[in-house]
């Protein structure tokens, strides 16, 4: 299984995205989790500036992620929110971190600041892709 963060949604949907197929080699089969957390940030996302081939491609991809309810580690619900380290992503993080599972993301600042925390979580970070509006 691999936990899949918002910014990591977004690369996957995004209008000619570059971040996509090193995506798709890295994942290869694994069944891929989306926590609720990370679900509502990306449908809101979309909703907001997706354009429609965005969000056809976002309904579709939806179909092949597994929705998982947000359960984040102790380790991590004993960070502290910083700037570069929101209550999302600590939710996110701790939910792959309380599987044990790999979480995927863009979010390196907020990698670093759980680190500067003690606080070090089983990651696989790639470039950013935002939405295009197309």
């Amino acid at each position: 299984m691999i936990n899949l963060d918002t910014g990591t949604a977004v690369a996957f949907i995004a209008e000619d995205s570059s971040v996509r197929y090193l995506l798709r080699q890295y994942i290869n089969d694994q069944e891929m989790v989306m926590n609720q957390t990370a679900f509502d940030e990306f449908t809101n996302i979309v909703k907001t500036i997706g354009g429609l081939s965005e969000q056809t491609r976002a309904r579709r991809f939806l179909q092949r992620v597994t929705m998982i309810p947000d359960n984040p580690s102790p380790r991590a619900l004993n960070l502290q929110p910083t700037r570069k380290l929101g209550i999302s992503d600590i939710i996110i993080l701790g939910t792959g971190d309380q599987l044990g599972i790999v979480t995927t993301t863009a979010d390196a600042k907020a990698v670093r600041a759980a680190s500067a925390q003690g606080v070090d979580f089983l990651v696989y970070i790639h470039p950013p892709f935002p939405l295009t509006g197309n």
